[in-house]
């Protein structure tokens, strides 16, 4: 979302300009606002990811597949994770905004409950 408000192109992983590298970048870079990178791209999307493949971790072990796949399957979204944790930290080191210090506890909070649960 630019600072107008409005959705930028490459805010659509799937199309845009620069797709899904525009979509990584934008978010490393700092160009995404903290608030939708924390509460959007992290908490919303990510909690979803998170949660998805959990519930299909445990699918798979409730079919008496192999327990590895199941963990293979739980930590799918660990290196996405690890990304918007980074991105948030980074983001709100350049934004020098006041209110980071809470952020940058509340992210560190969400990428151990992402990790463990």
């Amino acid at each position: 979302m630019s600072s107008a408000g409005q959705f930028h192109p490459s805010d659509n992983p799937l199309g845009g300009q620069g797709g899904l590298s525009a979509f990584f970048s934008r978010r490393w870079n700092g160009e995404v606002p903290l608030g939708q990178l924390f509460w959007w791209d992290m908490v919303v999307v990510g909690s979803i990811i998170n949660v998805a493949t959990t519930v299909v971790a445990l699918l798979i072990l409730a079919a008496k597949m192999s327990a590895l796949l199941a963990v293979a399957v739980h930590l799918i979204p660990l290196p996405y994770n690890l990304f918007l944790y980074g991105s948030v930290l980074r983001t709100a080191d350049m934004a020098g905004i006041p209110n980071a210090g809470p952020i940058k506890i509340s992210a560190t909070l969400w990428i151990i409950l992402a990790s463990l649960l």
